[in-house]
């Protein structure tokens, strides 16, 4: 029996349907649009003409799967002749501004008291963002999914509620196995704290970023991770749990480790080549290289046997040690020649997996009764050899523990052991330029002293020949040969200087006299002699004074002059100029010649050294390189300016006081 509802009812069920905030609308039986609430115009974005359209006040509807739905085969129509499972069906409704909405759809038909349909009532219940945050959640359970990194979220009293492939992979829990536990489960016991101060951070409200610490995985292994933690909030933006993303990082800190490694291996080879490049004490050297090696090969004890040779031409092996504890520990540091031979014959690099069984190689690793280095049972044994392959020597590196010998960087010692002949060679070489040079130096010496005894009878007659009544013409070539006798005397004096300051021997005679007062001297006696050019002194006024060896100073500027004068054959004036301040005094000397490039500049200052395109000039390229030596020992300092065609400017400076 159905009920009757009376008018007031009515006036209610119709203020009802009209003040819903669903979607609802009615159709009568042909389809035709009579009724419309507000909610409805508003999800279709416009009010449909009464009693003209069909079905729906839509632009358009379509399939969920996007195929357009023609109004005939929509659900509301499909109620009204009574067909089944219409209720609840999903469509896509399309609105005047071009937008979509999907909705689901619950036609009713409406019957009269006899039972006959006159039409039906459709309600749209709006469920587009609910799709959007449904595909999204899809979409990010795929990505969480997909992860190679461990994705967890926990609640702030640490129970995990969600675990991804990715943490499984890393820490070996399956998600029924971890899901409801404690996240104490991954942390090892002397961390815990550690957890206690993230969640705090957490209640405040604040992400934890790329924290590294250690967990545990399921097998008991403890693993290197990096964590990202961020605050977990509901609706109302309440904080209630956390998630996590862990990244395992031990393949990061071994690449890490691995180029620590390298680098420190790059770091040692450099500072040995360094100690090669600036050290000249072979022992010191050798040290440093065994000392730095055994450090970086992580040996518990290292030797270096080396060749060496005495002042007599002898030669023996010597040894250099580097271990942990006490060098002196060790004693038994003898290795028979004939042993390195039979070691290394054919061998590159030989490896001792266990030295009980070569005795002569355990005797090396002898220690003093009560020493404590560790014992050595094991060996890595490296030969050094020269650039014709002879074996000068050789390395060993003692083992007390066989990961570490196993996994010993042979490489690297090889080109040590390189390094290391290149010493012993340069040692070798060295000795024999040293001596070499001694003798040149001896030979430079004595001939200067044999020389200067003839050139002195021969000047000595000359002079008596010059007093003698002779014509002009012989008078004009005593006066040559006595310049020329001058020339060769300055010659050998240079080449004995230069000899003496190779041999440390230079010797200088300090006294306290002023500068202006002996250039001037130096400039007067060249304006007897020079014929072709004048030399002008500036600024000679005010205090010059200075404690410096006044006869090496007068070689110097004697230098500097003569230059000056020698490279400028076109000109006519030289410059002279002093300065002075409360520590130093300072001397210029200009011309107005031929001038330097930057690169003869650079070169000017070496020994026999002269510029290109003065071959023709006297002179065998010692005076500048004297000069700067006798400069130098002053403590000061001598340089050049100088410009192609514009002339030069060779200035110096010395202390006060020495």
């Amino acid at each position: 029996m159905k009920k009757v509802y009376s008018e007031v009812d009515n006036v209610v069920f119709r203020d009802l349907f009209f003040a819903s905030p669903i979607a609802s609308y009615i159709c009568n039986v042909e389809g035709f649009v009579t009724v419309v609430n507000d909610a409805a115009i508003a999800l279709w974005g416009r009010e449909p003409e009464i009693g003209k359209e069909k079905w729906s006040g839509a632009f358009a509807i379509s399939s969920v799967d996007g195929r357009p739905m023609p109004l005939e085969k929509s659900p509301m129509a499909r109620a009204v002749i009574g067909q089944e499972g219409v209720s609840g069906e999903e469509i896509v409704i399309q609105r005047s501004d071009g937008t979509q909405r999907i909705v689901l759809v619950f036609p009713k038909p409406i019957h009269t008291a006899a039972g006959a349909c006159i039409g039906v009532c459709t309600t749209l219940v709006d469920i587009t963002h609910y799709k959007q945050y449904e595909e999204r959640q899809a979409a990010l359970s795929e990505i969480v999914q997909s992860s190679d990194d461990a994705i967890i979220s926990k609640k702030l009293d640490g129970t995990i509620l969600s675990w991804n492939a990715g943490a499984e992979r890393i820490f070996g829990y399956s998600e029924h196995e971890i899901i409801g536990k404690s996240i104490y489960t991954l942390i090892p016991t002397y961390l815990r704290s550690e957890e206690e101060t993230i969640i705090r951070e957490i209640r405040e409200g604040r992400k934890v970023d790329h924290y590294q610490t250690i967990r545990v995985t399921k097998s008991g292994k403890e693993i290197p991770i990096s964590l990202t933690i961020s605050p977990m909030r509901n609706k109302q933006g309440q904080i209630i749990g956390a998630s996590k993303i862990a990244r395992d990082i031990s393949d990061k800190i071994q690449r890490e480790q691995t180029i620590q490694f390298h680098a420190q291996k790059l770091e040692t080879l450099h500072a040995i080549g360094k100690v090669i490049s600036e050290k000249l004490d072979t022992h010191s050297i050798i040290q440093t290289v065994i000392d730095s090696t055994t450090h970086l090969a992580s040996a518990d004890v290292g030797l270096c046997f080396y060749r060496i040779s005495d002042d007599q031409g002898h030669t023996s092996l010597s040894v250099a040690v580097a271990a942990h504890g006490n060098n002196n520990e060790y004693y038994n540091l003898h290795l028979d020649e004939g042993i390195i031979h039979a070691i290394f014959a054919g061998e590159d690099v030989v490896k001792f997996d266990d030295v009980c069984e070569a005795a002569h190689v355990l005797s090396l690793f002898d220690t003093k009764e009560g020493a404590k280095a560790p014992r050595i049972r094991h060996c890595l044994a490296i030969p050094i050899r020269s650039g014709d392959k002879l074996l000068i020597g050789a390395m060993f590196f003692g083992y007390a523990q066989s990961d570490v010998f196993k996994t010993a960087d042979e490489d690297m010692m090889r080109s040590i052991a390189l390094l290391v002949a290149v010493t012993l060679d340069n040692a070798r070489l060295l000795e024999e330029v040293n001596a070499l040079n001694l003798k040149k130096n001896e030979f430079i010496a004595l001939a200067s002293h044999e020389l200067k005894t003839p050139l002195t009878t021969i000047k000595g007659y000359l002079q008596i020949l010059e007093r003698s009544e002779i014509d002009q013409v012989g008078r004009r070539f005593l006066t040559k040969a006595l310049k020329q006798l001058e020339r060769i005397n300055a010659l050998i004096a240079e080449l004995l200087d230069i000899s003496k300051i190779e041999a440390g021997k230079l010797s200088f005679h300090f006294e306290r006299f002023d500068m202006s007062e002996m250039v001037l001297d130096v400039v007067e006696t060249f304006h007897f002699s020079s014929q072709t050019h004048t030399i002008f002194v500036n600024n000679v006024r005010g205090d010059y004074t200075v404690v410096a060896d006044r006869q090496r100073m007068e070689q110097v500027i004697i230098n500097l002059i003569t230059n000056a004068i020698k490279y400028s054959p076109d000109a006519n004036n030289v410059y002279v100029t002093l300065e002075s301040s409360v520590h130093e005094v300072s001397v210029q000397v200009k011309d107005e010649g031929m001038g330097m490039s930057r690169d003869q500049q650079e070169k000017v200052f070496t020994r026999f050294y002269q510029v290109e395109g003065t071959s023709k000039m006297t002179g065998l390229g010692l005076g500048l390189y004297l000069s700067k030596e006798i400069i130098e020992r002053h403590g000061g300092h001598i340089g050049v300016n100088s410009e192609l065609g514009k002339g030069s400017t060779f200035y110096f400076s010395i202390p006060r006081g020495q």
